[in-house]
Order: C-alpha cells, then structure tokens, then sequence
C-alpha cells in the first residue's frame, strides 16, 4: 500500500507514520529526515548541504530524484509511507508515486499551537517528545540515546502561525483532488496518539 500523510504542524504525522509504518511493516520516508540523512558518498550531498545552509528550498527535482531512488529499494517494496512530499499539486508534477490512500490529519490552529508550545526534541538523534502527550521517561532525557532535549528554537509562535499560513494555502487544491478522486481520509487528529491511530486503522479498514 502507499500512503501518503498530510496535515498542519503538530497533527501527529511523524507518530501516526511510525506506527503505521509497524502494523503494516513498510517503511515511511520524511522528505526532511531524507534530506539530513544523505549518505557522504551520494553525488548531491553537497549540493544539498550548501542549499540547506543558505536556508533555501531544496529544489523539487532533487527531491524527487531521492524519492525514486529511495522507493527503488526492497525494503519498498511492498508499499510505503510518504510525509513531506505530494501535498503541493506542482509536487506530482515532478514525481508522482501513484497514492492508494491519502490520510489527512486535522487539528485546529489553536491545537497546533499548544502542542507545538509543548513540543520537545533531542538534540543528538531528533526524536520528538509531548510534554502533554509523549513525554521523554525523565525529563530532558532523549528516551533513545540520552541526548539532551530542549524546545527548538525556530518553534515560536510566530513561526507556527506562518507555517500554518504556508501549509493551508498550499495544501487546498491538492486535498480536493485527492478528494475528488476518492484517496483521501479525513481524520480527527485532535485526539491523543492512540485515540488518532485507532481512527486511521478503522478509515484503511485495518
């Protein structure tokens, strides 16, 4: 099956895609964990660092040439989870993986800004901790490798409402196409991570 995962800041992509990627035993591949995670001897991880550094977009042609690469590998075989990649129209344009299933999760701007005020993430592997919801067993202990966790500093409120902003505006046309031709599932991501899966399982009719 190949799904793909959109919805604002702090709809719970990262989690739901972790343990939809264990039922299902497919891999989930996030657009931004791709990019940091390009091996040194890959040809653009140059090119992409440099981009990265400057604080400008990755160009969509690099991206998809990693998506495809990525999706060529055995472990995709039986399918995959995207996050980060299709939710723009001009996305497929470039790459399209041929989407069974399009989950949509939807919280509330109000909800996206508590939960990203409670968000925490460690600085040596990146997991991602809830202070209300997933909090780390002792605090400010990364549960994975003991790094440090802290509240990343671009995560203001000021940056949230302007990523909330870039994510409606450039989401809109892409969901009524999924919508149009019977992919998406529109879930209540209000919820807490248990509760929101369950209703994912029960939408894929798992």
């Amino acid at each position: 099956m190949k799904i793909l995962l959109i919805g604002p800041p702090a709809s719970g992509k990262g989690t739901v895609g972790g343990k939809l990627s264990e039922r299902l035993n497919i891999p989930l591949t996030s657009v931004g964990e791709l990019l940091r995670a390009i091996p040194e001897n890959n040809p653009l991880k140059g090119k992409i660092d440099k981009i990265m550094e400057r604080g400008d977009l990755v160009p969509q042609s690099i991206i998809a040439q990693l998506l495809k690469e990525e999706i060529s590998k055995e472990l995709s075989s039986g399918g995959f989870i995207f996050d980060g990649w299709g939710r723009r129209k001009e996305d497929l344009d470039y790459f399209d993986p041929g989407f069974d299933k399009v989950i949509l999760l939807e919280i509330s701007p109000e909800t996206a800004l508590r939960r990203i005020a409670s968000r925490r993430t460690c600085e040596k592997c990146g997991a991602v901790f809830n202070i209300e919801y997933i909090p780390p067993k002792k605090e400010g202990v990364c549960d994975f490798c003991g790094g440090k966790v802290t509240k990343r500093e671009d995560e203001s409120e000021e940056t949230t409402k302007k990523r909330l902003g870039i994510f409606y505006n450039e989401t809109k046309e892409t969901i009524d196409f999924y919508k149009k031709n019977g992919k998406l599932l529109e879930i209540n991501a209000e919820g807490a991570p248990e509760q929101v899966f369950n209703l994912v399982l029960k939408a894929l009719g798992l």
